[in-house]
């Protein structure tokens, strides 16, 4: 089985309401979907970040990618990683993963055998998701309302457990001043006391700021899972960690190979967050866990608004990893829709692996379509500013 050819479509898929973070909104997300075809008749699809920069790494990649073995996903990843830091072609690590995912749901599809199959095999058949708790602007329809009051954070988490019943509530922070925040917190550990809990500032906050925070957080008994990066790079998160005993989780401050051996070194974080793009796809992650592994550090996985065939790649990859403890992130919840045929639903707050070959999940033609016209339209959605704040730029720290 050889690839014949790499297909790119851009699609941009609103959120329920906008999602409000550190560093701007997201109003939802544009994403590209590949599809990867073979001269066997199999296809494979892959998902990945979108817009312009994608298409162009895209380009870049195709004539490298063509008449490989969707198999030979190591050397498709040695011929792309050539481009990763050279200054006039750059296929950067989340091109490569989507390219790898496509590559790799084609291979199972070919075989009939799911992508856990071909990472090792699955430890488990289901993975327990964070409820993920955003500060909200209300939609733009007015049908859902502001989230802006650690009352109305309650009120969300009250209503995807019901919903969902996720059963580790996960706080994304960074919105407002930490002592605001806190009162959410609190409200969250009062009514779920028995779920681990999580609190996200997003790199917010100045080092004095997250060791005070931290402070306060274990004089008054919090038992959190994790805070996971409340300022910004490794030496900021190393000296906080030195003075608050608190477990440090990252998805920003250690996100590549290189910074494995400074950021451990340091001892920066307790819990890496895997991530199937940032890290540059599956491969590479296992790499990451096995360095996590050898030096007792945790592994949980990150979320950065996937669509069903992204999330479908998180279900195969969090399955494979033995020493996955930790419930994952997902924005799924938030999406106003899907581009596959059968959109994913929480069972007790969880994934299930699906069991069909490839990924198992298939793509929504009419979908598809649907939000590459809407992409076309809207553009690219831009998560880096706030445009009911005019004038605000978000300079880190903010607290």
């Amino acid at each position: 089985m050889k690839i014949l050819d790499i297909k790119a479509t851009p699609v941009t898929v609103p959120a329920e309401a906008p999602w409000r973070w550190s560093m701007g909104i997201e109003t939802g997300t544009t994403r590209t979907i590949i599809e990867l075809v073979t001269d066997s008749g199999v296809t494979g699809i892959g998902e990945t970040y979108g817009g312009a920069r994608t298409l162009e790494a895209l380009n870049t990649a195709k004539p490298f990618v063509l008449g490989l073995d969707p198999l030979e996903t190591g050397t498709l990843q040695h011929r792309l990683s050539v481009f990763g830091t050279s200054y006039e072609t750059n296929v950067p690590p989340f091109v490569r993963s989507g390219i790898e995912m496509a590559c790799m749901d084609a291979a199972g599809k070919a075989l009939g055998r799911p992508v856990a199959s071909l990472l090792g095999g699955a430890v488990r058949d289901r993975v327990q998701v964070a409820s993920y708790l955003f500060y909200r602007y209300a939609s733009e329809d007015g049908r859902l309302p502001a989230v802006d009051t650690a009352e109305r954070i309650l009120d969300r988490a009250n209503e995807l457990y019901e919903r969902n019943g996720h059963r580790t509530q996960k706080l994304k922070g960074g919105v407002f001043a930490p002592k605001q925040e806190y009162r959410a917190l609190r409200l969250l550990r009062d009514r779920f006391p028995d779920d681990p809990l999580v609190w996200d500032p997003n790199a917010a906050w100045s080092v004095e700021t997250t060791i005070r925070v931290g402070r306060q957080l274990l004089s008054d008994g919090f038992d959190l899972q994790w805070l996971e990066d409340p300022t910004s790079s490794l030496e900021g998160m190393s000296q906080a960690r030195a003075s608050v005993e608190i477990p440090f989780a990252t998805n920003m401050c250690l996100i590549a190979t290189d910074q494995l051996a400074p950021g451990i070194r340091m001892r920066s974080v307790d819990v890496i967050l895997a991530d199937v793009h940032y890290w540059g796809g599956f491969r590479a992650n296992q790499k990451m866990v096995a360095v996590a592994e050898a030096f007792n550090v945790g592994v949980g996985m990150h979320s950065d608004r996937e669509l069903g065939i992204s999330t479908a790649a998180m279900v195969h990859l969090a399955c494979t990893i033995p020493n996955l403890a930790y419930a994952i992130d997902s924005h799924y919840h938030d999406q106003a829709d899907d581009v596959i045929t059968t959109p994913w639903v929480y069972r007790d707050g969880a994934f299930e692996l699906p069991s069909g070959p490839g990924l198992g999940v298939e793509l929504d033609r009419d979908k598809v379509d649907f939000y590459h016209r809407y992409y076309l339209e809207h553009t690219e959605v831009n998560e880096f500013y706030d445009p009911y704040r005019p004038g605000w730029v978000p300079a880190l720290p903010i607290f």
